[in-house]
């Protein structure tokens, strides 16, 4: 792993909001934010509600984009990450499971919703990374795009 790519990964870490971007059937681009999410170093784990829009999408393309940046940035400090890569359900089992915990442990609200009423209609999503674009105008003053090798 490239030391871009661990920069890459601790802000992934440190961010709350990201934004998927998907293209839809009539080949258009959508962006929406997902919250919760985790990640397993560059692959990256969201939910979403069964009757989602972007289950269409994905089942159309499964290319797709998660893009992370901090609010309230200056733009001589400004910092993202886009991790660009192929979503695919992830099916119950080890995996379903591990990726549950790693949410709940990351929020709370998520724990408490996931054992409501509300938490019946809904599935877990894993993009596997294929590329990321590194933005760093604090330090490196560019943005670095790097393909994504899985051992």
């Amino acid at each position: 792993m490239s030391e871009i790519q661990a920069d890459a990964i601790r802000y992934i870490e440190d961010s709350t909001y990201a934004m998927l971007i998907t293209v839809g059937e009539d080949k258009r681009p959508y962006a929406r934010y997902v919250g919760p999410f985790v990640n397993d170093g560059l692959n990256l784990y969201f939910i979403t509600s069964l009757d989602s829009r972007k289950i269409a999408h994905i089942s159309a393309n499964p290319a797709v984009m998660l893009y992370f940046q901090m609010p309230n940035q200056t733009p001589g400090a400004f910092k993202s990450v886009a991790v660009a890569g192929t979503a695919g359900r992830v099916p119950e089992g080890n995996e379903y499971e591990d990726v549950l915990k790693k949410l709940g442990d990351k929020s709370p609200g998520f724990r408490k919703w996931l054992n409501s009423k509300e938490a019946k209609a809904w599935t877990i999503y894993r993009i596997t990374a294929a590329s990321m674009q590194y933005t760093d105008f604090a330090q490196a003053k560019k943005t670095i795009a790097e393909e994504i090798e899985h051992e």
